[in-house]
């Protein structure tokens, strides 16, 4: 479970940063400090393999144009163009759809890191007024339709012909990913205006859905909103901000891959969604980019990869035929069914072990409210565990072997109901020592002689070495000395990094980095995406004159 890394730093990476990290040196006046930029939007906010899309930013900065950093493969090109708030961003049919990050800054400081997908088909903007009956978009389907609901109570209306039998796949990306603080609906309405299929929070606050047409006819696809964060009004809301990228099709829509984790060498995913009978892909991928795409079909999967572990897909099993499962593991499986469970059988634990359990099912954008049971071999219920948090109903926790023996882990919905999207990813393993390092931002900005960097430090198994916490990547001639946290007391769960000093002004990546047993060992320090189960390792760091 100890995580090692190799000790170079992500040069050959971070594409655009380490080229021109120090551009802000004598550049920045000695005048008053202005904020660091900040960007609430883009629109669009993706663009399809092998097009140039120009892209507007909607946020605040002190002059443009912004510098970009990212992790991009080969093919992937963003740069900032002279009029303000405007992007090129340019992809080869060889980038593969999925989502990615980067960052603008300048010499004031860096954004948040922000999304960007890359989609398999075409891709269309929406065009106003198309929110009343007789103005919606006519749409040639498959499509990746961009919109913006900004306006008072806006309503956006798309129109598709559907032939009798044909089934219209629906998948809307705003909240999740996008971190648009928005709670969409859409529905499927017949050319009268009547509600033919509707779905809400089908992907945390995102919706989703399929409807097959019982006749040919034309239908209207409706899409309208409610604040993420509610209030005592009940209406229709709007904002500038409201931006979303809806996938359309009549074809194949590429939902999600089993197992939902992959190991570190080649295998072959099962390809579920609608118009998918038994197709797989191998995946041959990088820890870089936890994507897959199938070629000219809809749909982002976001596949979280497991890398070192057993990676198990379920068959079916049973109370009385579990399935046996070897740690440690990483299983991937779905509830298909009302009623339905899936049985594991863990065998040879022996007393005074731990198992540690995380199961990812509403992170991962599934309906599926997990319920988690422990049973000895002889039927007796051990343990039973829910909600780690409100937040994602997903289980995660420690259980301590009782006795030598056989268990069994049970898995199913809380409510007991399942269906085909009702999937689940779940780790098991046994307890070892292992150590976490957590920030509370990815982004830093010294603006007096000195700056706290405040460093959580997670210790499971009894992992009881001291540890030297220090920052990769700063310029020549800026330096810290490395904070020291010990086996145990308060510096063994967090310490403060203190930057001192009247440093040259720069705007750089950097790493914060955990070393023990003579250097030999390290970990870095992670902090999260919004709306995302993504970490990153690589804050960033900006120096501007004292205030």
């Amino acid at each position: 479970m100890i995580r090692l890394t190799q000790c170079g730093w992500l040069a050959n990476r971070i594409t655009t940063a380490m080229a021109i990290g120090f551009f802000a040196i004598g550049l920045v006046s000695t005048a008053l400090q202005a904020a660091a930029p900040t960007v609430t939007h883009l629109y669009p906010w993706g663009l399809q393999q092998g097009t140039t899309e120009e892209i507007s930013v909607k946020g605040s900065w002190t002059k443009w144009p912004l510098e970009v950093a990212g992790e991009f493969p080969a093919g992937l090109k963003i740069k900032s163009l002279e009029t303000a708030g405007q992007l090129s961003v340019e992809t080869s049919t060889e980038v593969r759809a999925g989502v990615y990050h980067f960052r603008l800054f300048d010499g004031e400081g860096a954004t948040k890191v922000i999304p960007l997908i890359v989609g398999a088909v075409p891709e269309f903007r929406e065009k106003e007024p198309n929110g009343k009956p007789g103005e919606g978009n006519k749409i040639a389907l498959p499509a990746v339709i961009n919109g913006q609901l900004k306006e008072s109570a806006d309503v956006d209306i798309f129109l598709v012909d559907l032939a009798e039998g044909e089934t219209l796949s629906l998948l809307f990306v705003a909240n999740n990913i996008l971190g648009v603080a928005m709670d969409a609906i859409i529905q499927v309405c017949d050319s009268r205006g009547f509600v033919l299929a509707q779905n809400d929070d089908e992907r945390g606050l995102d919706p989703q859905l399929s409807y097959t047409a019982k006749r040919t006819s034309m239908v209207q696809v409706r899409i309208f909103a409610f604040p993420e964060a509610t209030n005592s009004s009940i209406a229709f809301s709007s904002n500038a901000d409201y931006i979303y990228r809806l996938t359309a099709t009549t074809k194949r829509l590429l939902d999600f891959c089993l197992p939902l984790s992959v190991s570190a060498e080649s295998m072959d995913l099962q390809l579920q969604g609608a118009g998918f009978t038994n197709e797989s892909l191998q995946w041959t991928g990088t820890v870089e980019m936890p994507y897959v795409s199938f070629a000219g079909v809809p749909g982002t999967v976001y596949v979280p990869l497991t890398v070192g572990k057993v990676v198990v897909a379920t068959r079916q099993s049973s109370i009385e035929s579990p399935q046996v499962v070897v740690l440690p593991a990483s299983i991937s499986g779905v509830i298909e069914q009302r009623e339905d469970q899936d049985v594991f059988l863990l065998e040879s634990l022996q007393k005074g072990e731990s198992l540690v359990v995380s199961l990812f099912a509403r992170s991962l954008g599934f309906p599926t409210d997990p319920l988690i049971e422990i049973y000895d071999n002889t039927g007796k219920l051990l343990s039973t565990q829910d909600d780690k948090d409100r937040a994602t109903r997903d289980p995660a926790f420690t259980y301590k072997i009782p006795a030598d023996g056989a268990y069994q882990i049970r898995i199913r919905d809380l409510h007991r109901v399942g269906g085909p999207r009702y999937a689940y990813r779940m780790e098991v393993a046994k307890l070892q020592p292992d150590v976490k390092l957590t920030l509370g931002s990815g982004e830093f900005v010294k603006s007096g002689e000195k700056l706290e960097i405040e460093v959580a430090i997670s210790r499971l198994g009894g992992f009881a070495d001291e540890l030297m916490i220090d920052i990769d990547g700063l310029p020549e001639g800026v330096g810290i000395e490395a904070v020291k946290s010990e086996g145990s007391g308060d510096s063994s769960k967090k310490v403060k990094l203190v930057l001192i000093g009247k440093w040259p002004l720069f705007s750089v990546p950097i790493r914060i980095i955990g070393t023990w047993n003579e250097g030999q060992s390290q970990v870095l320090a992670e902090y999260a995406v919004a709306k995302s189960i993504i970490a990153r390792t690589d804050p960033w760091l900006t120096s501007v004159p004292a205030k």
